[in-house]
């Protein structure tokens, strides 16, 4: 028993020491002994060697594993991050890209909505714009026109028979000739308002040349040269392509036979620059009609001014002699 305690204290003490400590130098133990304990600590020896080569290939092998996985897992990261940068850098190129894209399509939505809104027909407001432009500074041609073929010229004398002729030949005078646009109409009309020319005295030129005879001849003339202007400017006024008619035309281009329902519904969906473009129209249109009804004003007052010249005249001179009896003769219009 003893025996037994003291080899299994060898082999403990034999597996602890840091170097194989030999049987033999010990007293009193057997060969046998030496051998187990030198095949004991050469199997332990292998067997750690071998351990610990395993382990160390192991550790190795694990290593390269690992540092492959960390590789592996760098990459995808790294790859993963490349992915999400692109991601949002492409998105947010694609935001950038559709917002200025939208913005430019609704500046140039914008801007054709602005400047394509003119107005309500603005080549027909200015076609019939420049026709009541051309219809006034037409008038004073076509007043002269019409006052021409009056018999009863200023400044000059006539034989009264073919007045007379004028106003029996034909249809009676009309003054609605001259709001109905028959410029030949109006022209009789005034030759009849006007009356016949004077008669040229004995031993005279056709046209007065002493002072005496243009004194008289200047009287006479004032107020019916003054009344066949007027009466020509009123025909030429209302002639078919006259500032009246011109007028009225340009007036329904706004208002119409509908009211302005038209005109409303072609402005209803456009840019406030072409509502005050119609608007800027429009009040040019009322500047030119103000400005003709002021004519008209002056020509109403001159020819107030005419009638009260000729009856001061007619007063003072008492130069208008009272009707002849009888028919209408040349020699009616005998100067005494």
């Amino acid at each position: 028993m003893i025996r037994r305690i003291l080899l299994s204290g060898l082999a403990a003490a034999a597996i602890g020491a840091v170097t194989p400590v030999q049987a033999q130098t010990c007293f009193g133990v057997e060969a046998r002994v030496n051998v187990a304990t030198s095949t004991l600590t050469t199997a332990i020896t292998g067997a750690i060697t071998t351990t610990e080569a395993g382990l160390i290939t192991q550790e190795i092998a694990e290593r390269a594993r690992l540092l492959s996985a960390i590789k592996v897992l760098t990459a995808q990261s790294a790859a993963g991050s490349d992915q999400v940068s692109n991601g949002f850098r492409a998105s947010s190129e694609a935001l950038a890209t559709t917002v200025v894209t939208q913005e430019q399509r609704q500046a140039v939505g914008q801007a054709t909505h602005r400047y394509g809104s003119v107005g309500y027909d603005p080549c027909g407001s200015n076609t019939k714009a420049q026709g009541l432009y051309t219809a006034l500074t037409g008038s004073p041609a076509a007043r002269q026109q019409i006052v021409a073929p009056v018999r009863a010229q200023p400044g000059r004398y006539a034989d009264p028979k073919d007045w007379v002729n004028d106003m029996t030949s034909g249809a009676a005078p009309d003054g609605a000739a001259l709001y109905s646009g028959d410029a030949q109409g109006a022209s009789k009309f005034i030759n009849a308002v006007v009356g016949p020319p004077d008669n040229r005295p004995r031993d005279t030129a056709a046209t007065a040349t002493s002072d005496r005879d243009r004194l008289e001849k200047t009287g006479k003339d004032t107020y019916r040269s003054m009344t066949a202007v007027v009466l020509a400017d009123i025909a030429a006024d209302f002639r078919p392509d006259g500032p009246i008619a011109q007028a009225r035309n340009l007036s329904t281009h706004w208002q119409g036979n509908d009211g302005g329902a038209a005109w409303a519904a072609g402005v209803a969906g456009q840019h406030d620059r072409g509502i005050i473009q119609d608007a800027v129209r429009m009040e040019a249109a009322n500047l030119a009609l103000l400005a003709h009804q002021i004519k008209r004003g002056m020509r109403t007052e001159a020819t107030a001014a005419a009638l009260l010249l000729a009856m001061v005249n007619a007063r003072l001179t008492n130069s208008v002699p009272a009707p002849a009896r009888g028919p209408l003769t040349p020699a009616s219009f005998q100067a005494p």
